[in-house]
């Protein structure tokens, strides 16, 4: 039965969220949210680096989650985090946890809501 197809199509694969950017972009992108991020003056992260929050193109994976989870960490005890979650899922930004969340996270919350 070779060469005889079942009918059946598999959609295309989409491109990860790392690969939808090439390395010149994000680091551009980064840069970009670098320079205009400002935290609440209120927020938990104010009184942080903000490195924890952004990181850096070509992270080892392992790093990456483990600072994910150091931001995630000084979220969860801030006095703003709803807001910022909400401002954060409003923003499409492919970089950075903000509101508690990492784009990806943010990405299937919005996905979510524009389902229900």
């Amino acid at each position: 039965m070779h060469g005889i197809s079942s009918g059946r199509r598999h959609p295309p694969s989409r491109p990860s969220r790392r690969e939808e950017h090439s390395v010149t972009e994000r680091i551009d992108i980064i840069r970009s949210v670098r320079a205009t991020w400002t935290p609440p003056p209120a927020g938990a992260c104010a009184s942080v680096d903000r490195e924890i929050f952004l990181g850096y193109p070509g992270e080892p994976v392992v790093a990456r989650l483990a600072r994910e989870e150091d931001a995630k960490r000084v979220c969860a005890r801030c006095s703003v985090l709803l807001e910022c979650r909400e401002s954060a899922l409003a923003e499409t930004n492919p970089v950075g946890v903000r509101g508690g969340l990492t784009p990806n996270e943010r990405g299937a919350v919005r996905r979510r809501r524009a389902y229900h």
